[in-house]
């Protein structure tokens, strides 16, 4: 049961220059997470020092870093003092968001409280808002363009004979796998053709990488001519200077949605605050500027931003290929196995 503080709503506006007032007699304190580097904080930022101004009895705190270090330390924290999370909200990708759902982290989030998840795209919402989807990193293929004879135009130009050696990737992308997949008679629920697929190919592997700078560096030398990538990193990377270039294959992008939520175990007067923080955040041109600085999509229709960027096009997110993630969190270590046995056995 929560506690409810004294709490005098006034009127809910959009933007970073009007976020819900109220006032409290008690003082409120949150923790919210956001991600580090490549210009993440700067929206939320922005919208976290307007509502400090505007409500000095509310205390903020804003945890930088990543859902691979935070995110288990809250699945600590939630085990052990579940009415005390480490993070009471903010920025999840869809990783870790699936496996807080088998966790039971996440808060269910209100529409009537956060009423710009009206403008939310439809496909994106999640069953019982669990989360509200935010914005989306397209993973399209990244490729040499002074290396490549003829640029790529489709996922399967991957295990084609023409990449044999010139393919690097993240050992263990489910998502390369699942594609190989579907565009091979199959899907993420029966992934046997993609594992087919990749066995077949596997020479077409110059390298599987477990880092960034391990898919950055192999496209430089022109050892590998193309990777599946993500769309924000590519156009960091293109715009200093590296001489690539990203498509979005014929058959779509792959969706990989990045989320906004609520962790349970707030009370009243926190999930007020985390409510209208989220909700100044959904707003047209916080989410258009918040695409606009990461390289992201925004996944909420009225976002203000260039509309002469094809690649942060609301009808990329629109016509993405959507896997079903939670799935794909189950089965994941039994892919692994399976990767190793029949895919990377057959590397040369």
């Amino acid at each position: 049961m929560r506690t409810i503080g004294t709490i005098a709503a006034a009127a809910l506006m959009t933007g970073v220059a009007s976020v819900a007032a109220f006032a409290q007699d008690e003082p409120v304190e949150i923790t919210f997470f956001i991600w580090a580097g490549s210009n993440q904080g700067v929206v939320p930022t922005e919208v976290i020092e307007k509502y400090r101004a505007e409500h000095p009895n509310v205390t903020i705190n804003i945890l930088e870093s990543n859902n691979t270090i935070t995110y288990p330390k809250m699945v600590a924290a939630h085990r052990t003092t579940p009415d005390d999370p480490l993070v009471h909200c903010g920025f999840f990708n869809v990783d870790s968001m699936t496996k807080g759902d088998v966790e039971g982290m996440w808060e269910a989030m209100n529409p009537e409280k956060i009423t710009n998840m009206d403008n939310i795209l439809p496909e994106y919402r999640r069953d019982g808002d669990f989360g509200v989807p935010y914005q989306m990193s397209a993973i399209g293929i990244l490729y040499n363009k002074d290396a490549v004879p003829e640029p790529p135009t489709s996922w399967t130009d991957l295990w084609s004979p023409e990449y044999k050696g010139r393919v690097t990737m993240f050992d263990y992308d489910t998502r390369a796998l699942a594609i190989a997949a579907r565009l091979n008679g199959g899907d993420e629920h029966n992934p046997d053709a993609g594992f087919e697929t990749w066995a077949e190919h596997a020479e077409n592997f110059r390298a599987l990488v477990d880092s960034n700078d391990g898919v950055k560096n192999l496209l430089l030398s022109g050892d590998a001519w193309a990777a599946p990538w993500f769309t924000g990193l590519a156009a960091v990377w293109i715009d200093e200077g590296a001489p690539f270039d990203f498509v979005v294959p014929k058959e779509g992008a792959i969706a990989f949605p990045l989320y906004l939520t609520i962790v349970d175990g707030v009370d009243e007067a926190e999930l007020k605050v985390c409510e209208d923080l989220i909700n100044s955040l959904l707003s047209g041109e916080n989410a258009g500027r918040y695409g606009q600085l990461t390289n992201a999509i925004p996944l909420v229709t009225d976002a203000v931003g260039d509309a002469s960027d094809p690649f942060l096009s609301l009808d990329v997110a629109k016509n993405a290929i959507q896997l079903d993630y939670a799935h794909i969190a189950e089965v994941a270590p039994d892919w692994r196995k399976r990767w190793d046995r029949e895919v990377k056995s057959q590397m040369r």
